[in-house]
């Protein structure tokens, strides 16, 4: 009687042991194919901002040119790090862990802005169609330029951290005082020095190049 109730007792917790196990198992595989997606999705999210730094780049020449655009581009999905990045998070070491965060946090602000310069860009047509060229019209076309700078440098640091935790998928340490650390803040000076060349060298362009969709000029410089 005692050896069949410590059999039944053994294979008890050896049925709880294999599903432990099995538990455990499961969650590592999730945890493995969420951290490989969301590093796929850091090489979507890097294709996809040469696109926004595109549009704001134009947009910057035709601030320069003292008009504005008439539409906002469309902003950076991140599915992946939305939905799954938490069934991910206990297999993380903190540099990726902060490096994930930091991109995602300053993706969610670039969406936030466009969203904010779509806003402000209807206002102005409207208050120009009712009451055409005024001062205040001016005074809104620099705030839509200085919001369209301020986020062409938000894409800019954007495209940097994504490459660089891309080049270092194992530690992103991007500690103070590092020389990666001294090395985007280099980059970030030199985005802001381009964004201010952008603004200038629109103010060479003839205005009425912006309405064209089409230049051959754009494509022959690729």
């Amino acid at each position: 009687m005692m050896l069949k109730l410590a059999i039944g007792v053994a294979s008890v917790f050896i049925g709880w042991m294999l599903a432990q196990v099995t538990g455990l198992v499961k969650d590592w595989s999730k945890a493995r194919k969420i951290k490989v997606l969301l590093l796929e999705e850091l090489r979507d999210i890097d294709r996809e901002i040469e696109r926004v730094i595109t549009s704001f780049s134009r947009d910057l020449q035709l601030y320069g040119a003292k008009g504005i655009d008439n539409s906002a581009c469309i902003g950076i999905t991140n599915y992946i790090f939305s939905n799954y990045y938490k069934d991910a998070l206990l297999s993380l070491n903190q540099n990726q862990r902060i490096s994930y965060q930091l991109i995602h946090s300053l993706i969610r602000r670039l969406n936030e802005s466009l969203d904010n310069i779509r806003c402000l860009t209807i206002e102005i047509q409207k208050h120009h169609q009712k009451n055409g060229t005024t001062e205040e019209t001016d005074n809104l076309r620099k705030e839509w330029g200085e919001m369209i700078k301020a986020e062409y440098i938000n894409a800019a640091a954007i495209r940097w951290h994504t490459r660089f935790h891309l080049e270092h998928q194992s530690n992103p340490d991007l500690s103070l005082m590092t020389e990666f650390h001294k090395n985007y803040l280099k980059f970030l000076e030199a985005a802001q020095e381009e964004a201010n060349r952008l603004i200038d060298s629109g103010t060479k362009i003839d205005i009425t190049k912006f309405e064209e969709i089409y230049s051959s000029s754009f494509f022959d410089e690729q």
